[in-house]
């Protein structure tokens, strides 16, 4: 990567296939020696999708500048580095490259608009996107390297979320922050250009500096300890590169990683499936990247889609609704009186109700104490949940959702969604559909000109160089 390397970047070395690495090796010495490798290749349709997904957290990331949260880092920034060199999206001021990373993955998971990933059972893109972005701005890389270390950081935390959930999960663990700063150590890593054991330093640093929790859903520690994972993700790399170490097998070592966040012995554990096939097929492609079409926590949304499709209806129609969801999505979704914009983006109840109302959820139902209105509060206190008999044998299983609704003309209604629009393995949402998106998140901050420049510059320039991309995001 061009631009100011003030210190010189280790040429790659051990450049060998994952494959070619000793199956007994520990992993992170196995995922590093693939991060690192000089032959790997990331298909076209990989980077399409990885174009795609950035495309859509840049826009959340602008998006972001209409929530009443999005002003709590300012003195954070003002404190720090107020003459930091890395520039940040879609707000004036800088800060240190670490801190930018900090501060764009908290902007972009603010609005919890951002992407998901089935395996890694979090937001990859508002981690490792900032995180690359805040390194190649720093250090002049272009826009093409910055899309191909994302797509190697998305691959490293499915991988790991493929070893680790459903139980990391259900543990409590937020893995958008407790794996995905893995995909940050990684993408940067590749990013520049450190070889075989640098990466694998980078990862050992990241096991050390994770961390995230589910008590954190509906108040500004989740989007904070996000930011955190891409902040510690650039971190590690960075000291990794200066010659900073971790264990080599931090991951499966008696007090390590795999037995501290997961309470399991790594050697029963799916090690061996979940990296087969590394470099061959994509994470990014199968299941893929789910691109949010309601800005709420995913576990509500097929609740929002069954809603949906029974209404519209006043509240003065409804009796009474009945949400059925599976009892491992309720526990975080089960809000019957949300206590703030955040809180209500939890809120199957808030979140149902809305959509029965109008036929969708938008931004503007976490606005301006919107959960607070006498509609709101009235349908809230109309809405019951309850669980749904439902297999568990992955993840997906857990998407179901049902709602039913007595009228007080007498009628039911019922609506079952096994997993919402956009959701299933595979099958992203079209292309169409996620710049629509990205237009409606930015167009109240850029002009259509600066607008349309930058979704051309995301989707397909690689020459330009980060920073080109970063300035687009500032309105003139």
């Amino acid at each position: 990567m061009s631009g100011d390397t003030t210190a010189a970047s280790p040429s790659r070395k051990e450049t060998m296939h994952a494959a070619a690495t000793p199956t007994d090796a520990p992993l992170f010495t196995r995922l590093a020696r693939w991060v690192a490798s000089d032959d790997l290749v990331i298909p076209d349709a990989a980077r399409a999708v990885a174009r795609l997904a950035i495309l859509d957290t840049v826009g959340t990331t602008i998006g972001a500048r209409t929530s009443p949260d999005f002003d709590q880092v300012a003195p954070f920034i003002d404190e720090v580095e107020p003459d930091g060199r890395s520039a940040l999206i879609g707000r004036r001021g800088s800060a240190s490259v670490s801190d930018a990373a900090f501060v764009n993955s908290f902007s972009a998971h603010l609005l919890d608009f951002d992407d998901s990933q089935g395996d890694m059972a979090g937001h990859p893109t508002a981690v490792i996107f900032p995180a690359v972005l805040a390194v190649a701005e720093r250090f002049g890389g272009p826009i093409g390297d910055v899309v191909d270390a994302y797509a190697v950081g998305v691959e490293v935390a499915a991988r790991l979320g493929r070893i680790l959930n459903p139980d990391h999960y259900d543990l409590g663990w937020h893995p958008s922050a407790t794996i995905g700063v893995f995909g940050a150590a990684a993408a940067t890593a590749r990013l520049l250009g450190l070889d075989a054991e640098r990466t694998q330093a980078s990862l050992s640093l990241a096991a050390a500096f994770s961390s995230g929790i589910k008590a954190s859903f509906g108040t500004s520690a989740k989007p904070l300890q996000v930011g955190r994972a891409a902040a510690s993700g650039v971190q590690a790399t960075l000291l990794a590169r200066a010659g900073a170490t971790g264990r080599e097998n931090a991951f499966e070592h008696a007090q390590g990683y795999a037995r501290v966040f997961e309470r399991k012995d790594p050697a029963v554990m799916p090690v061996a499936d979940a990296i087969e096939g590394l470099g061959v097929e994509w994470a990014l492609l199968h299941p893929g990247i789910i691109i949010k079409q309601y800005p709420c926590c995913g576990s509500t949304h097929s609740a929002i889609e069954s809603a949906a499709a029974l209404g519209p209806l006043a509240c003065d129609e409804i009796e009474e609704v009945l949400i059925r969801l599976h009892p491992k999505r309720r526990g975080h979704v089960d809000r019957p009186n949300p206590a703030s914009e955040l809180d209500a983006k939890f809120s199957v109840q808030y979140t149902v109700g809305r959509a029965l109302r109008s036929g969708t959820v938008t931004l503007t139902d976490f606005a301006d104490a919107a959960h607070r209105s006498d509609e709101a509060v009235a349908m809230l206190a109309k809405t019951v949940v309850a669980d749904i008999d439902a297999p568990d044998t992955s993840v997906a299983d857990r998407y179901v959702a049902s709602v039913t609704v007595r009228t007080t003309d007498g009628r039911t209604l019922q609506r079952t969604t096994p997993v919402a629009s956009g959701r299933e393995p595979g099958r992203m949402l079209p292309a169409e559909k996620i710049i629509a998106k990205f237009d409606n998140c930015v167009q109240p901050h850029l002009d259509a000109a600066r607008s349309a420049a930058l979704r051309d510059l995301i989707l397909s320039d690689d020459a330009r160089l980060a920073r080109d991309l970063v300035r687009l995001t500032l309105p003139e």
